[in-house]
């Protein structure tokens, strides 16, 4: 379930004003000042900027803009390069809970659980991949409605060769439309989110597409491949996700939260604090490896985040935009001011895991621009603005 509301309160909007008021009276550009990253018993590595040649100076300049406010409302900045965590932010701001609905003001730190809203997705598909690794689910490109036989109804026409891999990286061709507010009746995931059987509502949309051939940006995939987990291990994706991936990596505080009794939010309920975020990153980074514990097999990994769909593409810039399971890619032009490319998992609101493969950086952002447009800067241009512009090596 997204965000309870696409429109924003009266006094949320007051507190994000007062705060930015607050921000400009009391925040001048001298007010940040870089410390290392404190070593935690985590499992992640720490190291300064200086040691893996990133200017102290422009991040700095950078973290400051990000008081200012000029991103909108940061939560929390984690930079890392060559697998080390160098830098690490947190900054108030007001917030969200996608199930709950306002918080007000919150003081973040490292142990604060925050929303990764569409960042769940990955997780998910980490998740779908670790079943396959096991036997569980036998081929990926499996056809979804063997998975359920009690929706046998549906399964007409070229309905019956939407496949797991189709599920995963978003190409089953059902009717769908995610473009709408989601509070907003017309939208296909509020709809959803409302139904009272969700595989049903999913499995009887219309086909449109004949499937693997489109991409289309929908919450209902990742609710089938949380079905076809439970279907074939015997546990619902929390209670799997937790066994053999989160728990593997240290992660022992989060929230999932449930769309339904024993239904986990598979599309954006899960609540994380920002290191265990990178730790999902750096999962991806090192191929399914986590501190010499093989987690996921290094070929699912790398086709994970190859590419599979074809997203956009602007014969203007030159940018092109791709999808893998559950992962975005961004191909750009060549600029020396810009990434060439980069990975990203992200979820409403600015949640980001950036992983640049060239540089060797990875950059987490949390943020609460909530279902808000227009802004002039987003967490989407932190990366090249505080991080790629920093770097003394490039």
């Amino acid at each position: 379930m997204k965000g309870l509301s696409n429109s924003i309160s009266p006094i949320f909007l007051l507190a994000i004003l007062l705060l930015i008021a607050h921000s400009a009276l009391s925040q001048p550009s001298s007010d940040y000042k870089y410390s290392p990253p404190a070593r935690l018993s985590d499992g992640i590595q720490t190291g300064t900027l200086r040691s893996v040649k990133l200017d102290e100076a422009k991040v700095s300049a950078g973290m400051n803009e990000v008081l200012k406010r000029t991103y909108g409302n940061i939560h929390s900045v984690l930079i890392f390069r060559n697998g080390k965590l160098v830098c690490e932010e947190y900054f108030t701001g007001p917030d969200e809970n996608n199930h709950k609905g306002e918080i007000g003001i919150v003081a973040h730190n490292r142990e604060t659980l925050h929303d990764t809203r569409s960042i769940s997705k990955s997780v998910v598909a980490l998740a779908v991949l670790i079943a396959h690794s096991q036997g569980k689910i036998k081929d990926l490109d499996q056809p979804i409605f063997s998975y359920f036989p009690e929706y046998a109804s549906h399964a007409e026409g070229e309905k019956n060769n939407i496949t797991v891999r189709h599920a995963l990286t978003m190409t089953p061709g059902f009717e769908w439309g995610e473009e709408f507010s989601y509070s907003n009746p017309a939208n296909t995931a509020y709809q959803m989110n409302r139904a009272p059987d969700t595989i049903e509502f999913v499995l009887s949309r219309k086909l449109i597409q004949r499937p693997g051939t489109k991409f289309e940006y929908s919450g209902g995939t990742t609710q089938l491949l949380a079905a076809i987990v439970k279907k074939t291990t015997g546990s619902n994706i929390e209670e799997f996700t937790r066994k053999h991936l989160l728990i593997p990596l240290g992660i022992t505080k989060y929230e999932w939260a449930e769309l339904k009794p024993g239904q986990p939010d598979a599309d954006s309920g899960l609540r994380l604090r920002s290191r265990d975020i990178a730790k999902i990153g750096l999962l991806l980074v090192n191929g399914g490896m986590w501190n010499g514990k093989r987690i996921v097999p290094q070929k699912l990994i790398a086709d994970a985040m190859a590419e599979h769909a074809k997203v956009s593409s602007d014969e203007k810039t030159g940018d092109v935009v791709t999808y893998g399971y559950q992962i975005w890619r961004f191909a750009f032009r060549p600029d020396d001011n810009w990434p060439s490319s980069f990975i990203e998992l992200s979820g409403n609101g600015g949640q980001k895991v950036v992983i640049d493969a060239k540089t060797k950086v990875m950059v987490v952002i949390t943020a609460g621009n909530y279902d808000l447009s227009g802004l002039k800067k987003n967490s989407f241009d932190i990366y090249p603005d505080l991080i790629f512009s920093a770097m003394l090596d490039r």
